[in-house]
């Protein structure tokens, strides 16, 4: 299961549906443009079960998928960064399958993890990066939460749903920031 970031992501992750997927895949899309187009490294390379790193950071690291989520993260950074903190960003398509050296080359020495979901608490990303977690003996010990769609889905504007559930990067930027 996927959700690319933007228009390369999407044609790339399609073309690996195609030509290398061993097993059913499921791409989902967005309905709507994103308020910020997010933009991919130049040495951006699609590999499976692992995620591109958007902004560099120290202090915690986020993963999140698809444009809109990966706005609000990027926003929550920005807003961070402010306040002195620094949130590392990864774009993470892949929404059930996590490559667990990967992860823990990425994830490094910080000691705060973070999954943001467009989907309920579970059965989505963050369960499927918690279940990776706990089975790794390096990841087991760091402090991990998740962020999802808690009790039933909000109606309005997408602005509004993620205000709601507190999913929009002013939300987000104060769930991160160290009481």
């Amino acid at each position: 299961m996927m959700e690319p970031c933007n228009g390369i992501e999407t044609k790339r992750l399609l073309q690996w549906c195609v030509d290398q997927a061993e097993e059913n895949c499921m791409m989902r899309l967005v309905i709507s443009p994103s308020p910020r187009q997010i933009e991919l490294p130049g040495n951006y390379q699609l590999t499976f079960g692992q995620g591109t790193v958007l902004k560099e950071g120290k202090d915690a690291i986020i993963f999140a998928y698809g444009p809109v989520m990966l706005y609000e993260v990027l926003l929550a950074a920005e807003l961070l960064e402010e306040k002195g903190y620094s949130l590392k960003v990864v774009n993470m398509p892949w929404l059930n399958r996590v490559n667990v050296e990967w992860l823990e080359e990425t994830v490094g020495d910080t000691d705060k993890v973070f999954a943001v979901d467009n989907h309920f608490p579970y059965g989505g990303f963050g369960t499927a990066f918690s279940e990776v977690m706990l089975n790794s003996k390096e990841l087991k010990t760091k402090k991990f939460n998740k962020f999802a769609i808690e009790g039933f889905p909000a109606c309005g504007t997408p602005q509004e749903t993620l205000q709601y559930h507190r999913l929009d990067g002013e939300c987000l930027a104060n769930r991160i920031l160290p009481k």
